[in-house]
């Protein structure tokens, strides 16, 4: 293995091990503690009523949440260059290059980073 392909392998597992860390401190702040004492009963039953239905702003966390799931999942354009540099050097050169043409871009630079995880897939997929 080459000294380059080693140090994408080490920014890959770093950038995966920030994302994990992201993840856990949001767990954290969100599973926060609730204000409800054991004894406070009439508490209870209100959280119990007030979170069977969603309301408008539960909507909008959910939504929220998944389009930060979505974020979270897009390729940085240095790890789609990075999948891509390899794929190149075992001989998929012109498959790579019509990936980026696919997408409307004349290089890699140039590509909307929309595309990164669809044009991610495709190179994951090339054997």
């Amino acid at each position: 293995m080459s000294r380059i392909k080693l140090a994408l392998d080490v920014v890959n597992d770093l950038r995966t091990l920030a994302k994990s860390i992201e993840t856990l401190v949001h767990a954290m702040e969100t599973n926060g503690p609730t204000g409800l004492e054991a004894g406070d009963e009439q508490a209870k039953e209100t959280k119990k009523k007030t979170s069977a239905k969603p309301t408008e702003e539960s909507k909008l966390n959910e939504t929220t949440s998944e389009a930060t799931s979505i974020e979270e999942n897009q390729p940085t354009l240095e790890e789609l260059r990075a999948a891509m540099a390899e794929k190149n050097r075992n001989g998929h050169r012109e498959a790579v290059k019509a990936i980026i043409q696919k997408f409307g871009a004349s290089n890699l630079s140039s590509m909307d980073p929309k595309y990164y995880a669809q044009a991610m897939k495709e190179v994951g997929e090339l054997k």
